[in-house]
């Protein structure tokens, strides 16, 4: 494993990618990096995992893995996707799916609101406008580690089915 610690941008990725991963865990929240690595992995063939948007949710039960494409209630992954297609060209294939694989929740979001309450739908212009801690609430510990531990699950599952493949090819 190796753990870079420092900010992926669309200038360094391939400095820190460059070399042999077998997987790549994507948690980056601004879309333009996370586009950036994604659209590289794809590029050079590294299996990688993303996750989406978990602000404004309480219920780590509701996450789960399905394809980009098919991710719901989550305004984060619904932005990368058209950043993935309209800067990298990357578009769903004939199965309606753009191969790259998404941790995220069905849970419906809850948004902060000026008083400090929460509803379900986005405040007015005069309140916050964004799900961090410096406008909003952020997101609960117990649903982003959640979607880090699916995360891992995930890309530690993905190997080891690629781990079995090569050994049954190889007659090991």
């Amino acid at each position: 494993m190796t753990v870079v610690d420092d900010f992926v941008t669309p200038e360094n990725v391939a400095e820190y990618l460059g070399v042999g991963f077998s997987y790549v865990i994507d948690a980056i929240d601004s879309v333009r990096p996370k586009a950036a690595l994604i659209a590289w992995c794809r590029r050079y063939k590294v299996p990688l995992v993303t996750t989406g948007g978990a602000g404004g949710q309480i219920d780590p039960t509701q996450i789960q893995v399905a394809d980009l494409a098919k991710t719901i209630q989550d305004p984060l992954a619904a932005k990368l996707r058209e950043r993935l297609k309209s800067q990298f060209g990357v578009v769903k294939n004939s199965k309606g799916k753009l191969g790259v694989d998404c941790v995220f929740s069905t849970e419906a979001l809850v948004y902060p609101q000026a008083d400090g309450s929460v509803c379900a739908m986005k405040s007015s212009a005069e309140g916050p406008k964004r799900m961090d801690c410096a406008s909003g609430f952020g997101a609960a510990t117990m649903v982003t580690a959640t979607f880090g531990f699916v995360a891992v699950s995930h890309a530690l599952k993905k190997m080891l089915a690629k781990a079995q493949r090569d050994a049954a090819a190889s007659g090991k």
